[in-house]
């Protein structure tokens, strides 16, 4: 198992393996047992397929689970602090170096089809100058958008985001399987789990390195080339994975540094389930459209407090805190009043504003372009006309704040404070309230907050991500006994996480795939047959924090 050189055939063989592949089985993904054999089944499954593809011969495996965050949504591309595990679901791809500068690529499932092209072919013009810049000529657009949606993309993306980083290198083509049990929509970041596991391969066939920090955002670059205009959140919490662990950080989007990150062994007393809610994002209807609308203020929000500040004749320092959600904090605000200042700057943001308002009192030069980029797509009788600013900021400072006491408060053992924080975040992300109140943030509210001391981590904000269906899990999930739970991901869709204490984590499972068997789920999820009996069983699912991505057999 050291050389990491098995035949397909051995690799197809070694879920029936003892001794050393056992130990490293565990290295890589724990000492469940029903993780470890799930994992060797489905690297089993890719080097068969391997075998009957391309014959048997020496091979090399990669491997890169997805990701989950516990505490720290949609505050990645404004510097904030998240809270990242990986999950035990991940994408394998399994390879042997080709002869030639050919890539050929399969994958295990045939609804993608196989994907060939010469390396030589690539169209690199351009690649030595700024990624943007290149991924965004002309004819490279046009070349993505010819197949627009095709997995091959981010094939062909990785060899790209490598040869933007070593300029003049010539790398090696192979002949490789790609193979996921990764539930596709589901918010665990199968994309981002692909493009790691491609860059990984590339840069280890051709013996080049990069750190943690370059990785991530190799990966990145390669999901850009999609079309994709992702953050680093997601590639973060793989290349920083650890088995049992979680990871605390605040990224800066502008210069990457994994150094700060603080790593927790997550607590044995605890599980987190993974919520498959079976739907998919739209954006077409008016809630989608109103999500977007929130999107679109809070892409804005932080330079409009910024120019607020600078209105106040504010010291050039203190508006610079301003620049990222992590240095937007009571603690940085300290000596001015903590919570109670940045309450104070936040009553100076309208609550709501029109676009023409927005235009015309604050120096926003892209504002134009980023509206036609948000509702472009949208029935002209649907843009909006205001958006909702405070609301949005709120969400985003709060929750960076909630992700930063949420490892202390795991790190403690304040097990019922770490799940309200996850509950209050959702709050901020419900769009279905019944018996709860909507949160308010009126210039009166502010004013009670600050009049009564309250903690800017237990402020929802508004930024409005949920559904109907993720804000019922969620519901279902606290009457079951969890201690929180709130949606992952960009949200409309995909996954809801709910911390439990490990022995209610069964009697929360059940009472979710009861839910999800009834006509309650049926209608609101608007699905026309029940899930299968396999789908249930999928429906709730324990996380187990695994190893970071590599070369399997090697490293590790």
């Amino acid at each position: 198992m050291t050389s990491g050189r098995l035949r397909a055939s051995e690799w197809a063989a070694i879920a029936d393996a003892t001794g050393p592949s056992r130990k490293l089985f565990k290295k890589v993904y724990g000492t469940d047992p029903d993780v470890t054999a799930e994992r060797a089944g489905l690297l089993r499954a890719v080097a068969e397929t391997h075998l009957r593809r391309f014959g048997d011969g020496p091979l090399r495996v990669f491997r890169c689970p997805g990701r989950i965050n516990l505490r720290g949504m949609h505050v990645d591309t404004h510097g904030g602090y998240l809270n990242l595990m990986t999950h035990q679901r991940e994408i394998v791809l399994v390879l042997r170096e080709a002869e030639d500068g050919d890539v050929v690529v399969a994958n295990t499932e045939p609804v993608f089809d196989e994907t060939r092209f010469a390396l030589e072919v690539l169209d690199t013009a351009g690649i030595d100058g700024d990624w943007p810049d290149f991924i965004m000529q002309p004819r490279v657009r046009a070349g993505v958008e010819a197949r627009r949606g095709h997995w091959s993309h981010y094939v062909r993306g990785a060899f790209l985001s490598v040869l933007h980083r070593f300029p003049g290198a010539r790398p090696r083509g192979f002949d490789g399987v790609i193979g996921s049990d990764m539930p596709r929509g589901a918010a665990l970041s199968s994309s981002a789990a692909l493009c790691i596991c491609l860059v990984k391969a590339i840069l280890a066939l051709n013996r080049l390195k990069l750190s943690g920090a370059e990785l991530a955002e190799t990966a990145r670059d390669a999901e850009w080339y999609t079309g994709s205009r992702c953050g680093l959140s997601d590639q973060a919490a793989m290349v920083l994975g650890g088995v049992g662990e979680m990871v605390n950080l605040a990224l800066d989007p502008a210069r990457p540094d994994f150094s700060g990150a603080r790593r927790l062994r997550f607590p044995d007393a605890l599980a987190i389930l993974v919520i498959n809610s079976y739907t998919e994002r739209s954006l077409s209807g008016p809630a989608g459209v109103d999500y977007t609308r929130n999107r679109f203020a809070y892409g804005m929000a932080l330079e409009i407090l910024r120019q607020e500040m600078a209105r106040q004749g504010l010291p050039e320092s203190l508006v610079e805190k301003a620049r990222r959600l992590s240095t937007l904090s009571p603690v940085e605000f300290e000596e001015f009043g903590g919570t109670r200042y940045i309450l104070d700057l936040l009553r100076r943001i309208p609550e709501e504003i029109t676009v023409a308002d927005l235009r015309a009192r604050y120096d926003l030069p892209g504002l134009d372009a980023l509206y036609d980029r948000y509702f472009a797509s949208a029935p002209a009788q649907m843009r909006p006309t205001s958006v909702a600013l405070r609301g949005p900021l709120l969400f985003g400072i709060a929750e960076s704040e909630r992700a930063r006491v949420f490892a202390d408060a795991l790190e403690v053992g304040n097990y019922a404070r770490a799940g309200r924080l996850m509950t209050i975040g959702h709050d901020g992300d419900r769009r279905t309230w019944h018996d709860r109140r909507p949160p308010d943030v009126s210039d009166a509210a502010l004013e009670q907050c600050i009049a009564q001391g309250t903690p800017l981590e237990t402020m929802p904000g508004a930024y409005g991500a949920g559904s109907g269906v993720l804000d019922a899990l969620v519901d279902v999930a606290l009457e079951a006994g969890a201690l929180g739970a709130s949606l992952t991901g960009a949200g409309m869709a995909g996954t809801v996480l709910a911390l439990c204490r490990r022995e209610d984590a069964g009697r929360v499972a059940q009472a979710v795939r009861a839910f999800m068997s009834g006509a309650a789920y049926l209608e609101l999820a608007r699905r026309n047959a029940p899930l299968t009996r396999e789908e249930l069983n999928h429906a709730a699912v324990l996380n187990h924090a695994t190893a970071a991505p590599g070369e399997f057999g090697l490293g590790q």
